[in-house]
């Protein structure tokens, strides 16, 4: 018995610091045609030194939405919907977050600091001369979903907020993806990211979204994504106030609802932040 809870342990041990230390892959820059006309090369620090960088599209309509991408991915992960936004007009700020893609630092905290990274894409596009900062949006597919919802629940620059794949909690989606004996095997992972200096217990979503106040909120999610459990999508869903609204992709993967049901994605998408932010 002891040993199989020393072999769970350093299990868990190994597991969290993956998920602090993930290989980086560096985005594949498109060609600045078509959605992506005049797609610039751009970067901006964090309040706490980090440099990001990543890819502007400018506004045409005076509106932007920031893409904020997962775990492992890079700012090439949000291309699909960086066209989609584009397309209507909007400028599209796509970015790698700390530890990740091209940017700056060497740890992941799951939404914990990277709260910071998505500031600073705020700030640089509330800054730009082609937007109105009163018309600024925001969308993150996974850990990238979950840490828009944390920005956006604090931060009344967001008009309109977006999210596919996000988790409600930090320490619930660890106790879901790696909780098969229960606080056996998620506890060292937790206790890992805690050593670490990861603030588990601010990466809680789901106790903020009534704070959006009358911001439209829009959740994406799949009913067989094993990364994003139906059920804990519901539970934010639940925890949100009106207006809100929940798309289910039917068979789709995690992040892959674009390639399941495109045209209605799109249409969603343009639906939302179009409603929002054009008025």
């Amino acid at each position: 018995m002891l040993a199989a809870g020393g072999y769970l342990v350093l299990k868990g041990h190994r597991i969290g610091q993956g998920l602090l230390h993930p290989p980086r892959v560096s985005a594949e820059r498109p060609e600045a045609v078509g959605e992506l006309a005049g797609l610039e090369d751009v970067s901006f620090t964090t309040s706490d030194g980090l440099t990001l960088r990543g890819w502007y599209v400018p506004s045409r309509n005076r509106a932007a939405v920031v893409l904020v991408h997962g775990f492992t991915g890079n700012r090439a992960q949000l291309l699909f919907e960086a066209r989609v936004l584009a397309r209507g007009g909007h400028g599209v700020l796509l970015f790698d977050l700390r530890a990740h893609g091209d940017s700056d630092g060497d740890k992941v905290t799951w939404g914990d600091r990277e709260r910071r990274d998505v500031l600073a894409a705020l700030d640089f596009v509330s800054a730009r001369p082609d937007v109105d900062p009163a018309r600024v949006g925001l969308f993150g597919f996974s850990m990238g979903g979950t840490t828009s919802l944390l920005v956006a629940n604090a931060d009344t620059r967001v008009k309109a907020v977006a999210a596919a794949g996000a988790y409600p909690a930090l320490e619930w989606d660890v106790y879901s993806g790696y909780g098969r004996w229960g606080p056996l095997s998620a506890e060292p992972v937790l206790w890992t990211l805690r050593r670490a200096g990861v603030d588990v217990d601010a990466v809680r979503p789901i106790d903020g979204m009534c704070q959006l106040q009358g911001r439209p909120l829009l959740l994406v999610n799949s009913d067989v994504d094993p990364d994003a459990p139906a059920k804990l999508q519901a539970s934010l869903f639940r925890a949100a106030c009106e207006p809100k609204s929940l798309w289910v992709v039917e068979g789709a993967g995690h992040g892959q609802y674009a390639k399941v049901a495109p045209a209605e994605y799109e249409r969603r998408l343009r639906q939302h932040f179009d409603g929002a932010l054009l008025k």
